[in-house]
């Protein structure tokens, strides 16, 4: 009786087994793989995957960082009765890039496998983006992290990875130009760098002894393209816009409209507006000129004479009284004026031979422009002929017709029927 009994426990305890086995599966097994999904969820992991063969466990899914990743493994080891199979964690972390541009710096952050790809990436950057710092503190690498399908070191801009960092760092271009009577200054954003040297090469041809500093200029082939970016014709401009003193300044951006500001003659305006025309095509200028009647009235002009800056500063204080009235329509010198040159000869005469003069009329700017050019010829002529008589060599002087200024501008001569004696 006995041995039936052992005989029938025998045969039933594996069936008791299975039994147990099968509820445990059914009822146990899915609340566990769901605890299991919800650490890993708590840790971070992206589309978490459980598997669970009785009490082993094969997961798979995509943390954000390498701490996260151990978290949920962490996590999972604590799960009893439950066990993390060997070979079975397939919890990644691919590399991730994030952004943050905060005034001129960039602020990088993410995981990237071990190696060299963060000083790759830095030097990628500072050629596309060189007016901009770079921050990298956040951007760290690790051995547990993967590039992504498709993502191959080096990183290029044409790397998935860096596609929407690239987009945003594409910036327009834009050019500044300042002058002083010390220095010309560019500034600004150009996609080419062979504009920018010949652009810096164009300036230290005119600077007149001038400083041209280059460095808040930066060129990258990131810079979005632009209508007045073209070479030789900007050159052209800007040679000849800041081969006069300033201050003056140009500026445009992408919009293509010119901005320019400073000190002009009409003439000049002329020229400089067709030297400007191929670089903004159709575009309105902003031009906002004070118009005087000559270079030489520019306030920061460097006077070619030879003399001595002891000599000279009394000169030109005893020229700029000397302004020689005519009347309307004559180009005849009045009495009072002719003793006025008589007395002024000796003065030019004592100057030397590096003396050297010029003697401008001053048009009438409310006159037909051809018959005051014609008179205003003839009125600084006649000037040179007296003074020529009395003994000034007429090889250091010349007699030309200023540009008029409109009455009541800052620069507009006392009288337009006037010549006025200036040292070249």
């Amino acid at each position: 009786m006995r041995l039936k009994l052992l005989l029938f426990m025998l045969i039933l305890l594996p069936m008791a087994t299975g039994v147990h086995a099968w509820l445990f599966c059914r009822d146990n097994l899915p609340l566990l793989t769901q605890d299991a999904v919800e650490r890993l969820k708590a840790a971070g992991v992206r589309d978490p995957v459980v598997e669970v063969r009785f009490f082993d466990l094969a997961v798979s899914g995509e943390a954000p960082d390498p701490a996260a990743r151990q978290r949920a493994l962490a996590s999972l080891r604590e799960l009893a009765p439950m066990r993390l199979k060997p070979g079975a964690e397939h919890i990644v972390v691919r590399a991730s890039l994030g952004s943050r541009l905060d005034g001129g710096t960039l602020h990088l952050s993410g995981w990237f496998p071990q190696g060299d790809e963060i000083k790759n990436l830095k030097r990628l950057l500072s050629d596309l983006r060189p007016d901009l710092k770079l921050d990298t503190k956040a951007l760290h690498t690790s051995g547990e992290v993967r590039w992504s399908d498709g993502v191959k070191p080096p990183l290029t801009t044409a790397s998935p990875l860096l596609k929407p960092l690239i987009d945003t760092l594409r910036v327009p271009a834009e050019l500044h130009i300042h002058a002083t009577e010390d220095a010309i200054v560019l500034s600004g954003l150009l996609p080419d760098t062979a504009l920018k040297a010949e652009l810096v090469a164009a300036l230290a041809e005119t600077a007149a002894g001038r400083v041209v500093d280059p460095a808040a200029l930066k060129a990258s082939p990131h810079v979005q393209t632009a209508a007045f970016a073209r070479t030789q014709q900007l050159a052209a401009f800007v040679s000849g816009y800041f081969s006069v003193p300033g201050p003056r300044s140009f500026d445009i951006r992408s919009d293509g409209v010119p901005h320019l500001s400073g000190m002009a003659t009409r003439q000049l305006e002329s020229v400089w507006l067709a030297l400007l025309r191929p670089v903004t095509g159709a575009a309105k200028v902003d031009a906002q000129f004070t118009l005087l009647p000559s270079v030489y009235h520019f306030p920061g002009y460097r006077v070619q004479s030879k003399i001595s800056p002891e000599s000279l500063k009394p000169l030109r204080e005893i020229l700029r009284a000397s302004v020689i009235l005519f009347d309307v329509g004559s180009a005849h010198i009045l009495p009072q004026e002719q003793t006025e040159l008589a007395q002024l000869a000796p003065t030019l005469l004592a100057a030397g031979p590096a003396l050297r003069l010029v003697i401008g009329a001053h048009p009438d700017p409310s006159a037909p422009a051809g018959a005051e050019k014609a008179l205003g010829q003839a009125r600084a002529e006649a000037v040179l002929s007296f003074l020529v008589h009395q003994g000034v060599p007429a090889s250091d002087i010349s007699a030309t017709v200023f540009d008029s200024v409109p009455a009541g501008s800052p620069a507009a001569p006392a009288s337009p029927r006037s010549v006025e004696l200036l040292v070249k």
